[in-house]
C-alpha cells in the first residue's frame, strides 16, 4: 500500500479533463487527414488485413493501490471506438522492455540533480532481472545527449547521476517524439517504456501535441512521468509562445506530460525530494513486473487514430485501470 501522504500528491490519469481529452483526439484526427494528401475520405478507409494485431498492456490496481492478479478474459471489457471487441488476455511477469529514460536538464531541472545521486542503482533495482535495454537522452530547448540502447550501460549509467544543467528550455514534445522513434526500432516482443523526468509544462519543443500523440499510439509506448515544479517565470515565458492557438490547445501545451501519460496507458507522479522519487519508481516498477497483455484484431480496421477503453467488470470495491487510451494503424502497419 503506497504512504498516503504522497498518493494523494500523485495526480492520476483519471481526473484528466474530458474536453481536453476530446481536443487531443480531434488534433490528432486533423492531423493524419491533413497529411494523408489524397481525399479527405482516406482516414476511414478499411485497411483489411490480418497484421493489425493491437497490444495493450494493462495495469489493474484495488482503491488502496494493491495489484489486482489472476484476472481472464470474461474479467475485462475493451472497446475499439465504442464497439467491443474480442479480446485475448495474458498475465505475464518480468516482460522483457525496452525503456527510454528523458531526462530534463534545462530550466528547473538543475535544481533536481542532487536527486539522482542513486538514480542507476533504484533503475537497477525496480527493472530486477528482467531482459531489459536502456537507453538515456538528456533534453533542454533541444535533444542533446543520446545513448541508444548501448550494449554496455557504464556511460549511461555515469550519464544518470553526472548531469550539467542546459538553457532554459523542456522541449518536452520533442524528447517524446525522439523517445518514441527509438523505440520503434525496436523489437515487438518488447514492451515499450519511457520514463520522463521533467516538469509539467512544455517550452520550447517544435513538435506539435497532435504529431507527439501520433507517433505516441503508433509505437505503442507507455509514458511514466516523474514531474517537479517548473520556476514561474519559465511557465508565463512560455505562455507566449503559443501564438493563435485556441485555450484548449494552450492547455494542452501546458500539460504535455500529464496528457501524454494519461493517453499511453501510464501516469504522471510527482517528486520533491530523493525519497519521492524513488517511492514513484518503485510504483512504475511493481507495474513493469505485473501487467495484463490484452490483445485484439480490429473488426473494423480503419486507418489513423482509434479511441479505445478498457474496464475491469464484476470486480467488488472500485479499481483503477491503466491502459492505453489509443493506438493508430498506417498502411501495412506491423503489429501495434
Amino acid at each position: 500500500m503506497h504512504d498516503s501522504k504522497f498518493d494523494r500528491g500523485r495526480v492520476r490519469v483519471s481526473v484528466l479533463k474530458t474536453s481536453v481529452l476530446f481536443a487531443i483526439l480531434i488534433l490528432v484526427a486533423h492531423s493524419a487527414s491533413g497529411q494523408s494528401g489524397n481525399s479527405p475520405h482516406n482516414s476511414r478507409t478499411v485497411v483489411r488485413t490480418n497484421s493489425n494485431l493491437v497490444i495493450v498492456p494493462t495495469v489493474v490496481r484495488s482503491d488502496s493501490g494493491e495489484l489486482i492478479e489472476n484476472l481472464d478474459a470474461d474479467d475485462f471489457r475493451l472497446t475499439d471506438q465504442q464497439t467491443e471487441q474480442q479480446v485475448h488476455v495474458e498475465e505475464v511477469r518480468n516482460q522483457s522492455a525496452a525503456v527510454v529514460l528523458l531526462l530534463q536538464t534545462g530550466g528547473a531541472a538543475s535544481r533536481q540533480f542532487r536527486n539522482y545521486d542513486k538514480l542507476d542503482r533504484i533503475l537497477e533495482s525496480i527493472l530486477d532481472n528482467s531482459t531489459c535495454k536502456l537507453a538515456l537522452v538528456t533534453f533542454d530547448s533541444r535533444v542533446r545527449q543520446i545513448w541508444a540502447f548501448p550494449p554496455r550501460v557504464d556511460g549511461l549509467d555515469y550519464g544518470l547521476t553526472h548531469q550539467e544543467g542546459g538553457d532554459h528550455g523542456a522541449a518536452i514534445r520533442d524528447a517524446v517524439l525522439y523517445a518514441t522513434s527509438l523505440l520503434q526500432a525496436q523489437s515487438s516482443s518488447f514492451r515499450r517504456i519511457i520514463l520522463l523526468f521533467s516538469q509539467r509544462e512544455d517550452a520550447g519543443s517544435r513538435a506539435t501535441v497532435a504529431e507527439v500523440m501520433r507517433d505516441v499510439a503508433r509505437s505503442g509506448a507507455t509514458v511514466y512521468s516523474l514531474t517537479f515544479h517548473a520556476e514561474k517565470r519559465e511557465v508565463k515565458n512560455d505562455e507566449g509562445k503559443f501564438g493563435t492557438l485556441g485555450p484548449k490547445e494552450a492547455a494542452m501545451n501546458n500539460a504535455t506530460a500529464a496528457e501524454v501519460a494519461a493517453q499511453s496507458g501510464g501516469e504522471i507522479i510527482p517528486f520533491e525530494n530523493e525519497d519521492q522519487l524513488a517511492e514513484a519508481l518503485s510504483i512504475v516498477g511493481k507495474d513493469l513486473h505485473a501487467a495484463y497483455l490484452l490483445s485484439f484484431r480490429p473488426s473494423t480496421p480503419t486507418l489513423g487514430l482509434h479511441a479505445i477503453k478498457v474496464e475491469v467488470i464484476g470486480q467488488r470495491g472500485g479499481v483503477e485501470v491503466l491502459a492505453r487510451r489509443m493506438y493508430w494503424i498506417d498502411n501495412n502497419a506491423p503489429d501495434n
